[in-house]
């Protein structure tokens, strides 16, 4: 199964994860994994206002992780980056992010921003959110346009499960605390969502954790119990969670791995959605993967014998 959204700690560039914060976001994943998930993103969000830095974009140390969570065979671990848009016109530096996260989403504000965003903009999801009253009403017209272009919507189900008497997570001192506005909170969940399955007449939807602690996360027997008292039946709950997600990736990945048409093939297994081997040096870089003359055996030959 896929969770296309596991939050990084930190949400801008100046401020780097702690021991502990990192920990917990490893115990995370590892509760996701002995859950069933095996394809795992791990969620970068920026606002659009916040200026890119000079040097590597991708604040995701993804190695650091593997490497601690390497006792899991079979668990593939992606970056994602998850873009808040107030205004579509500011996002014109969104090419130089294309190339640095396998998965490219927006959290439009507006209702304008998610027009323009889903008609102009090359991303993959939407994921809106569905713990707040939504400042505007989904329209079939813009989501049903937006699904026919590839781009899926996102259902995160944390915001429903923060504990049964309404706890969450405090981010100053990463206790837990009673919350006051949790019954509000799983309102508008339940309201938001069924307009979202209205809009989207039930397709190209997408389900995740957005788990910040290991006890937010859930096997996909209770996803789809929840999902099922929103009136979804159970074939669609399961896909939801399997093969659009992975559809979703695929369409990242090819960012990445192909160029006019072009797809690399690997004889180590399907590169679309396995980056193990991949150079995260290279990964920055967008003419990185676009091979030259001199990188093929028919390409020097082809040099050799050019005309002057």
């Amino acid at each position: 199964m896929f969770d296309l959204n596991v939050p990084w700690p930190v949400s801008n560039y100046n401020v780097k994860p702690t021991p502990q914060q990192l920990t917990q976001l490893i115990n995370t994943i590892a509760t996701l994994y002995t859950l069933g998930y095996r394809y795992v993103a791990i969620n970068f969000t920026l606002d659009e206002k916040i200026k890119l830095p000079n040097g590597p974009i991708n604040p995701i140390d993804i190695q650091l992780l593997r490497a601690r969570l390497s006792k899991y065979e079979g668990l593939k671990l992606f970056t994602r980056l998850t873009l808040i848009i107030h205004d579509p016109s500011q996002c014109q530096g969104l090419a130089k992010l294309q190339s640095c996260f396998d998965i490219l989403a927006v959290n439009p504000i507006t209702e304008k921003a998610l027009q323009l965003a889903t008609s102009n903009l090359d991303i993959d999801l939407v994921s809106l959110n569905f713990g707040s009253r939504l400042p505007y009403f989904l329209k079939h017209k813009t989501v049903g346009s937006a699904i026919e272009k590839g781009i899926l919507f996102e259902i995160c189900y944390s915001y429903v499960i923060s504990g049964p008497a309404g706890y969450t997570l405090s981010q100053s001192n990463d206790s837990l605390n009673l919350a006051s506005s949790a019954l509000l909170i799983r309102k508008n969940f339940f309201n938001n969502v069924l307009q979202l399955i209205r809009a989207s007449r039930s397709r190209g939807l997408v389900i995740s954790s957005g788990a910040t602690q290991p006890l937010q996360a859930r096997n996909s027997v209770d996803v789809i119990t929840l999902m099922k008292t929103l009136g979804m039946d159970h074939g669609r709950a399961k896909h939801f969670m399997t093969k659009n997600p992975e559809n979703a990736l695929r369409n990242g990945r090819l960012r990445i791995k192909s160029n006019k048409q072009t797809v690399i093939i690997d004889n180590r297994g399907d590169v679309l959605i396995d980056n193990q081997f991949e150079d995260p040096l290279k990964k920055g870089d967008t003419n990185a993967y676009k091979k030259k003359l001199d990188d093929t055996s028919s390409g020097r030959l082809l040099k050799k014998h050019k005309p002057n």
